[in-house]
């Protein structure tokens, strides 16, 4: 089977969740003897290998602009994809570009991610844009696909649209190196660890601003950045305690390392559906504390700290720090439940078959909403 990945920033992984999902769904589609091709933003890497992982990277320029950066690259990849190919559309702000697909007889394995419209980035007309996409996508004729239970019940609320729950995969840090501890003055288990794109709704800020309050003294080390926030950025340095550490993005092993000997993980995102960063922090096997939200609790069950606000956070900041072997529990609870359900094999499984359907749906017909 053909199978083409559009919609997101390429492959090697080096931004988001999407990406680390096509990188490592597409690897094992390609091991498995697929013909797989990913298209890659040209200006997003230094170096245009033709491979990577078995998959054929086709890099396609795009207009480099915060609001036309995604919708301009999807656009070309779709006018270049083989006529034989399933094809899978990361993003629901794609949702015009896979209706106009759709128009030409295709139906995609379409990951339509939780409501991107409540994060604080956008605003106005990009808000508004979203949730017409949101709209869009749900009365497409594609295969819709949520990340988690709570994006699921969001579609059937708002739309009484099915959508097909395939979750986040993770594995464990193969690397157990110390060099990037050495590069940043850290040592193993002696350091708070926050993951993700540095923009509010994923609020380091909280998370610099409960450090401070706990008064623990260790390091807090913020592992991101965001190309299109430096203004955010710059308050975010400007207001953090002294012991923080940021160490801008890491992918690949030194980002295997910094999870590895985190001492506990905290997750201060407030909208979104499954967090790939949480599942990757409990495959490490960290104590995790996680922000009290539907899909952290679906995540995470009973094997980590939920918490609602600033004060509280740095409450339980101060009561795990001072207990290492609750620290050791809760981070080989969360080990367990991720090797359990959080698997990059089943995941990848399951678009395989999610291809298969979209390729023998009769070109032309609507699919009918269950």
């Amino acid at each position: 089977m053909k199978v083409s990945f559009i919609g997101t920033r390429g492959v090697p992984a080096s931004y988001s969740g999407f990406e680390t999902c096509v990188e490592q769904v597409g690897g094992r589609l390609a091991r498995w003897g697929h013909e797989v091709t990913v298209f890659c933003r040209r200006s997003h890497y230094t170096t245009h290998p033709p491979v990577h992982c078995g998959m054929r990277l086709r890099y396609i320029p795009s207009v480099h602009q915060k609001h036309l950066d995604t919708i301009t690259h999807t656009a070309l990849s779709a006018v270049m994809l083989d006529s034989d190919c399933a094809v899978v559309c990361m993003g629901v702000g794609n949702a015009p570009l896979v209706r106009m697909l759709e128009l030409h007889g295709r139906t995609l394995v379409f990951n339509v991610d939780g409501p991107d419209w409540q994060r604080r980035k956008w605003e106005g007309f990009a808000s508004w844009y979203l949730r017409r996409c949101e709209r869009l996508a749900a009365n497409g004729r594609s295969i819709l696909v949520a990340d988690a239970e709570t994006v699921q019940d969001y579609y059937a609320t708002q739309f009484g649209r099915s959508t097909e729950l395939v979750a986040y995969g993770a594995e464990p840090p193969v690397d157990h190196g110390t060099e990037m501890l050495e590069r940043f003055g850290l040592q193993s288990r002696r350091y708070l660890l926050f993951v993700g794109r540095l923009v509010p709704e994923n609020a380091p800020h909280d998370f610099l601003a409960a450090v401070t309050q706990a008064k623990l003294g260790v390091p807090a080390v913020v592992v991101g950045d965001a190309p299109y926030a430096k203004e955010y950025i710059a308050r975010l340095r400007g207001s953090a305690p002294a012991e923080a550490v940021f160490t801008g993005y890491q992918f690949g092993n030194a980002y295997q390392q910094l999870s590895a000997h985190a001492g506990a993980f905290v997750l201060a995102a407030s909208v979104g559906g499954t967090h790939p960063v949480l599942v990757e922090q409990m495959a490490a096997g960290n104590c995790i504390l996680a922000r009290d939200t539907a899909s952290n609790r679906e995540v995470l069950g009973d094997v980590g700290i939920l918490w609602e606000n600033l004060a509280e956070l740095a409450d339980q900041l101060r009561i795990v720090w001072r207990d290492a072997d609750l620290r050791g529990r809760l981070g080989e609870a969360a080990a367990r439940r991720a090797r359990e359900h959080y698997n990059w094999d089943l995941v990848a499984r399951q678009y395989v078959e999610l291809c298969e359907r979209s390729l023998a749906r009769p070109r032309g017909i609507r699919a009918r909403r269950d």
